[in-house]
């Protein structure tokens, strides 16, 4: 039991679970995939004004995020992921008696919450490129995209004029072996120091749940009942934009951007749970049978049975009798125009006559179907 109160935050109640800082941690991850494939889909319906945004999506989404995250921890206290699960950055060590959040702890955070992850996602890019991708790993560094460009590259390298250029190439190509070696060493260290403060985070043998918030000097905690009442009696937080008006146009403008900038930064935490209710229950529409009985096409009515010709042969009453040879039916064939004969029956009248017996409509071979069950 002792163990099970250490995993759920130990005898601190302000300090979170592992597993939600976890689940917390998951939840920041999501977002960038999410959005790239929002993205993705509305640039292949409109490419002339969305394809630049998508090959440039991770710039593009870090100075999102850099909006976002910089409205949060200097309204909120937390990331904008923190304070959907209700928490909040306090400072290990207080300044003139308060833990809040100083601008250098703001802009510290940006850094470890936006420019590392942009940072780190740029270096796993580079690396796959260095590293010859999947077919360098799978059949060896001969399939490496450089083993099977270094034709051109030795050209180039002969038909270059200048001594300098060919040393900046060579020092290049030194540069890039050190970090073909060492970064998957470098990315083994940068994973295992997370896991590490987790596991001690976990048996409560520190406050820090990650590496970057020890070097920060930050702790998360849970929001108290005293910091949602000093929500409420601030009211929507007022962004640094809004400058005192003076009666000009350009002035009253500006303040209104910047209202309407930080009033959708702010509803975004109502926004993200309603996205996340409307995903799931698109994820369950389309796999129940609901959909399925809306979107299945209603089977149409069966023709109308052809009549028999005046001319043709006499329909039998049993209609296990073959009309043709007026015996029991064997091997059942149906003619196109739907009535059903023995098949060496309808096979030799359509042969010699072209016709259905019955109806006398133009028949052929192909149209004569046979039936594996009688009716």
């Amino acid at each position: 039991m002792e163990f099970m109160s250490d995993m759920l935050g130990g005898a601190d109640a302000g300090k979170p679970s592992l597993f939600e800082i976890v689940a917390q941690h998951k939840m920041s991850e999501l977002l960038e995939p999410a959005l790239r494939h929002v993205t993705s889909v509305y640039t292949h319906r409109y490419p002339r004004y969305l394809i630049q945004l998508l090959n440039w999506h991770e710039e593009a989404y870090a100075a999102l995020m850099l909006l976002v995250e910089r409205h949060y921890l200097r309204n909120y206290g937390g990331s904008f992921t923190e304070h959907f699960y209700g928490y909040k950055r306090v400072r290990a060590h207080k300044i003139r008696g308060s833990n809040t959040l100083a601008r250098a702890d703001v802009w510290g955070s940006l850094v470890f919450l936006v420019g590392l992850p942009l940072a780190k996602s740029r270096l796993d890019q580079y690396y796959e490129a260095v590293s010859g991708g999947e077919a360098a790993r799978l059949l060896g560094p001969e399939f490496s995209q450089e083993a099977l460009g270094a034709s051109n590259d030795s050209v180039a390298g002969g038909t270059a004029s200048s001594g300098l250029r060919r040393r900046l190439v060579a020092v290049k190509d030194i540069l890039k072996g050190y970090f073909k070696r060492y970064y998957p060493h470098a990315n083994f260290v940068y994973h295992m120091a997370t896991v590490v403060y987790y596991i001690a985070y976990m048996f409560d043998r520190t406050d820090y749940n990650s590496p970057w918030l020890r070097v920060l000097g930050l702790r998360v905690r849970r929001l108290s009942a005293a910091d949602y009442r000093a929500m409420e009696t601030r009211g929507a937080p007022k962004s640094s934009l809004v400058a005192p008006s003076n009666g000009s146009v350009l002035r009253f403008t500006r303040n209104l951007v910047a209202r309407m900038l930080s009033g959708g930064l702010d509803f975004l935490k109502v926004l993200l749970p309603l996205s996340i209710f409307f995903y799931r229950f698109l994820e369950w529409w389309y796999r129940s049978d609901f959909h399925k009985r809306i979107q299945k096409d209603p089977v149409p009515p069966p023709p109308m049975p052809l009549k028999p010709h005046p001319d043709g042969i006499a329909v039998p009453e049993d209609q296990s009798i073959c009309p043709l040879c007026e015996k029991q039916r064997t091997n059942p064939a149906m003619a196109p125009s739907g009535y059903v004969f023995c098949y060496p029956c309808i096979h030799k009248h359509v042969s010699e006559s072209g016709t259905c017996p019955i109806t006398l409509v133009k028949a052929g071979f192909s149209g004569i179907r046979k039936l594996y069950a009688d009716i």
